[in-house]
């Protein structure tokens, strides 16, 4: 996964994060940076497993052995194994027990949809596509495996055959917010915002708790000047979580672009409360100040910036 870089003008980055839920994600690419730095204070997939749901997954596992004993070509079975598996990152034991619910039920998409997401996790991406493939012949009706597709694709850099993969799963399943994130990011890599805005504003419709989509649509807004918008998505993301210093950021700096420098000094003081050690908020705090006037205000965040920053701090 990539991360998005702190600025302190209005130069913030479409997050370039293609969303994995269901069907995963490849190696990590070479140059890319996680989200659990400082920097990001985001971690947009969701929390790490608990203790608890690690452990209500060992026992689902037990369970499911123990159906096989008196169940041993229950493909259903194995099909579970393979879900639970790959939610442990027990990539050998899921795509072995996928590949045995597909040898027992070859019919079963599902089976055949969840090698393809472990081949891919794995970096193994001709492979992927194969196995994405032939669970299209077999259903070309089933939007998850174009959805897969799209995703191996992107690791293979072939964004033409990857936006074409998600146009087709969400034709098949409007529903799809992956699908509609990710092909918004593709839209975005082009300069094509207006396109990604559409996406994101149907994919928030569909799931208004992804916040990195609120992030990106804002992002897009700002791409064709349009701060008020921008503003309006970042404020709602605050209502799904406020406690995300970089919205409180975003929408300071938006203020600043707009001109409006009070309603700027709200929002980066907001960040500071919500996030005290976020430093970039100080410089943007002291460029504020200096366009109100406030010189002795501006002396003092200018002061804070470069304490806080030093390498010694």
């Amino acid at each position: 996964m990539t991360y998005f870089k702190r600025y302190t003008s209005f130069l913030a980055s479409i997050v370039l994060l293609f969303s994995c839920y269901n069907t995963g994600c490849g190696k990590k690419e070479s140059g890319t940076q996680s989200t659990t730095q400082h920097s990001t204070s985001i971690k947009f997939e969701g929390e790490a497993p608990s203790v608890h749901k690690k452990s209500m997954a060992d026992e689902e596992i037990e369970r499911n052995k123990k159906l096989l004993e008196s169940n041993p070509n229950d493909a259903k079975i194995h099909y579970h194994l393979g879900l639970l598996y790959d939610e442990k990152a027990m990539f050998d034991e899921s795509l072995a027990a996928y590949k045995k619910a597909s040898e027992l039920n070859p019919s079963m998409i599902e089976a055949l949809v969840g090698q393809g997401t472990i081949l891919n996790k794995r970096g193994k991406s001709d492979e992927a596509v194969s196995v994405f493939k032939k669970a299209i012949d077999i259903n070309p009706h089933y939007a998850e495996a174009y959805e897969g597709l799209g995703l191996v694709y992107i690791h293979k850099k072939q964004e033409e055959d990857a936006t074409q993969a998600f146009r087709k799963a969400i034709d098949i399943n409007p529903g799809l917010v992956n699908s509609r994130y990710n092909l918004g990011i593709l839209y975005a890599k082009k300069a094509q915002f207006n396109e990604a805005i559409a996406e994101w504003t149907k994919a928030l419709e569909i799931n208004p708790q992804k916040t990195e989509i609120y992030y990106n649509l804002g992002i897009a807004y700002t791409k064709i000047n349009k701060f008020d918008d921008a503003i309006s998505v970042w404020q709602k993301a605050l209502t799904v979580r406020p406690d995300m210093a970089n919205f409180h950021y975003n929408i300071g700096l938006a203020y600043k672009e707009k001109g409006d420098f009070d309603k700027a000094e709200v929002s980066l003081k907001k960040t500071l409360e919500v996030d005290p050690v976020f430093i970039d908020v100080h410089k943007v705090l002291e460029e504020v100040y200096r366009s109100k006037g406030m010189l002795g205000d501006a002396d003092r965040e200018a002061e804070l910036y470069k304490s806080k920053s030093s390498p010694h701090h």
